[in-house]
């Protein structure tokens, strides 16, 4: 096989990476290193002129996320021959997860050194991609060592870029266990967003990763959850990938990526209750790769960590990432030297195909109710993590969905929109407000440089716009210059999540290039979205929440901008009313917003009404294996 023309990646290894080593009983075993590397040099696609050979993280790098105190005591007690004693305890050293072992720092370090010298050559066009398989460490905290993990190298390479390069970092986790570590040490900074997929905390290790965990100030809506239950399959764990992160890329723009491929979420590893199979860790490797050349010029670190089945598993799992990121086409067929080589050691049967074969992995029982389950989930993590206009840019395939030429908005009014145009004078100079806005006529505009509330760059904006224009549930109406200059834009969209299957109920999003604020456009605005005589039959919200993604820009307080609100829709009939909608409920700060327009029949207010103060649903508890 041959490398893709341009494709420069590098993985990182040495035989002394071998030494993060917690004992023969342990189940994250150093094996796996070989098993791994075996695989990939039996397919032809590693050579030594591919490997990084790794060295240690200085102490100043460790403790650009980790306590000082703490990186002294693994340091102590490597030195100590791995003894340990009660006050070492408090650093999560010691007997169970993590016990402690000689020269614990020095291997610790040099996974976390291999992961910053691999980001460096990333964001210095050095590399385009580079992997890390020994990495992945996601679990440590600031001062403790946890899940196995002493010295946390995701966390350490992020801060090595934030300070070097003051990058923005897309932190995409795929283990079963919630990436805890990672998250919390940034949990307030806006620079960094943390997007895990994993195993319910309710059931697994940490016991964390609710979706309500959003990050804290600055840092509030770049924390992103998706946990799934127990025996979720390759169909429930893919819908979530595909719908989320293309969207979170899209909104956040990050400059670098970096993933966690831990393969403990396939359904022959011991320790967790996920079901998926190595078709899933394809697909989610190229979309990563895809994501990665669409908004960082190629630049990806993939790191490894967790996956307890090293003969069957993390070979396959970390051949089709290296596959992926080198440009290769995924083989058929394990080959047969591998096989070979570990079969008598190994307790099962080697898988003979690099891709599991979907027909031996049939529908469990309870699919169709985890399905439900995990839709609902991702359809609150969805309402919290996009704005409006990003959710019907990239939708969520409804169960129910309609047909694809049909139009909700069409089908409750009655009414065939036509077209509108108008011109207002403003401060600035005139402005025309279009609705219904065709793609086509989108092509013939471009967006003011501070049209980002949504995309963080006013050309991916425009992007969403024409991508929100060819669809037919989505109303968009923009302001533009007589120069086709792009300064303002409503979208009115199905609403989703909390208010799925009530019949006309819209959301209003609202957005005014920076430049273009206090000059009496967003009213305007507003004032043309709201008149047609077809939002009479319409429900319309507008959901304002503290955590707004351009909140930073406006220079107001969320009070401030919660008054904002309520004064500017208040001036086209929307009124405030009190719900119960965990995502509006969870702050003072928050508001809703509703218009009821004047053909919405009394039965389909009080449907309405009745959805907005209903109780949030808890989740059963699902048993977990034994």
């Amino acid at each position: 096989m041959n490398r893709s023309p341009g494709c420069s990646s590098r993985l990182v290894y040495s035989d002394a990476v071998r030494s993060y080593d917690f004992g023969p009983e342990h189940p994250l075993t150093p094996r796996r290193l070989l098993t791994g590397l075996s695989l990939l040099r039996a397919l032809g696609v590693l050579t030594d002129a591919d490997l990084l050979a790794p060295r240690e993280a200085t102490d100043e790098e460790l403790q650009l996320v980790h306590a000082p105190d703490y990186v002294a005591a693994v340091k102590r007690l490597s030195n100590a021959s791995g003894r340990w004693s009660v006050d070492t305890l408090e650093y999560g050293l010691g007997p169970g997860d993590n016990p402690a072992f000689p020269g614990m720092h020095h291997a610790a370090a040099l996974i976390a050194g291999g992961t910053v010298e691999l980001a460096r050559a990333v964001m210095a066009g050095e590399l385009q991609h580079g992997f890390n398989p020994a990495g992945g460490l996601h679990h440590a905290l600031r001062d403790r060592a946890s899940g196995f993990c002493i010295y946390n190298d995701p966390a350490v390479a992020i801060a090595a870029l934030l300070r070097e390069h003051e990058a923005r970092v897309l932190y995409l986790d795929f283990d079963c266990h919630h990436g805890d570590g990672v998250q919390w040490l940034f949990y307030d900074d806006p620079r960094v967003m943390t997007v895990s997929f994993h195993e319910t905390g309710r059931h697994l290790f940490p016991g964390t990763g609710d979706v309500y965990e959003l990050g804290t100030g600055l840092g509030r809506g770049y924390s992103i959850n998706v946990p799934m239950a127990p025996y979720t399959q390759d169909d429930s764990w893919l819908d979530a990938v595909r719908s989320l992160v293309p969207a979170l890329a899209e909104r956040f723009r990050p400059d670098v990526i970096v993933s966690q491929h831990g393969c403990d979420t396939h359904t022959w590893d011991p320790l967790t209750h996920l079901a998926l199979t190595t078709r899933a860790y394809d697909e989610q490797a190229r979309l990563v790769h895809a994501l990665a050349h669409e908004h960082c010029q190629g630049r990806w670190i993939a790191l490894g960590g967790g996956g307890y089945d090293f003969y069957r598993v993390v070979p396959r799992s970390w051949a089709l990432v290296w596959l992926t990121m080198t440009g290769r086409p995924a083989p058929d067929y394990v080959p047969e030297a591998y096989i070979a080589e570990w079969q008598d050691e190994a307790p099962q049967r080697l898988p003979e195909l690099l891709l599991d074969p979907p027909e031996e992995f049939p529908p469990l029982p309870r699919h169709d109710a985890i399905l439900a389950e995990n839709r609902r989930t991702l359809e609150t993590v969805r309402r919290l993590a996009l704005p409006p206009p990003l959710l019907r840019g990239f939708p969520l395939l409804r169960l129910e969905a309609l047909g694809p030429t049909t139009s909700e908005l069409v089908r409750v009014s009655g009414q065939v929109p036509s077209p509108r145009v108008e011109t207002i004078q403003t401060p600035r100079g005139p402005v025309h407000l279009r609705d219904w806005c065709p793609p086509s006529m989108l092509e013939r505009l471009r967006p003011d440089p501070g049209l980002v509330a949504f995309c963080r760059s006013a050309e991916r904006e425009m992007e969403l716009l024409r991508r929100l224009a060819e669809q037919s549930e989505v109303d968009l109406i923009i302001a533009h210059t007589p120069e086709g200059v792009v300064v303002g834009q409503v979208t009115i969209t199905l609403a989703e999540g909390w208010w799925a299957g009530l019949e006309g109920v819209f959301e209003i999003s609202l957005e005014v290039a920076r430049d273009w604020r206090r000059l009496g456009l967003a009213r305007q605005l507003l004032r043309f979205a709201a008149q047609p005589d077809a939002m009479e039959d319409l429900i319309l919200l507008a959901e304002g929440y503290w955590w707004h993604w351009d909140l930073e820009a406006t220079g107001l307080n969320p009070f401030a901008y919660r008054a904002l609100l309520q004064r500017l829709f208040g001036q086209v009939g929307f009124q405030e009313m009190r719900t119960t909608e965990p995502d509006i409920a969870g702050s003072p700060a928050n508001s809703l917003l509703v218009r009821i327009g004047a053909r919405v029949s009394p039965e389909r207010a009080q449907q309405f009404r009745a959805r907005v103060l209903r109780l949030p649903r808890v989740p059963a508890v699902t048993p977990g294996r034994s």
